[in-house]
């Protein structure tokens, strides 16, 4: 099984960097089972307004989406896309 790292990078205590985070963990378990790989979420500090989302060293995601089936489908497609390149 393939690991990935999933680095959500932000400033200490922004709280759509805590709730990125929480919801990465929601879904972990879905994203994992469906694509066959093992997730490692990973906080990073930054100085930024949002949170970033970088799955290995590409960034997937700026900001918090308006709910979590719009991370899956993030995560997912750039999941796709490590595989293909």
């Amino acid at each position: 099984m393939r690991r990935v790292t999933l680095r959500v990078l932000g400033r200490r205590g922004s709280y759509l960097k805590y709730t990125l985070i929480m919801w990465l963990h929601e879904v972990k378990e879905l994203i994992e089972d469906d694509l066959g790989v093992e997730l490692e979420v990973v906080d990073e500090e930054g100085d930024f307004d949002a949170p970033i989302l970088c799955v290995d060293e590409e960034v997937a995601l700026v900001g918090l989406p308006g709910e979590e089936g719009y991370l899956i489908e993030a995560l997912k497609r750039a999941l796709r896309g490590l595989e293909a390149g």
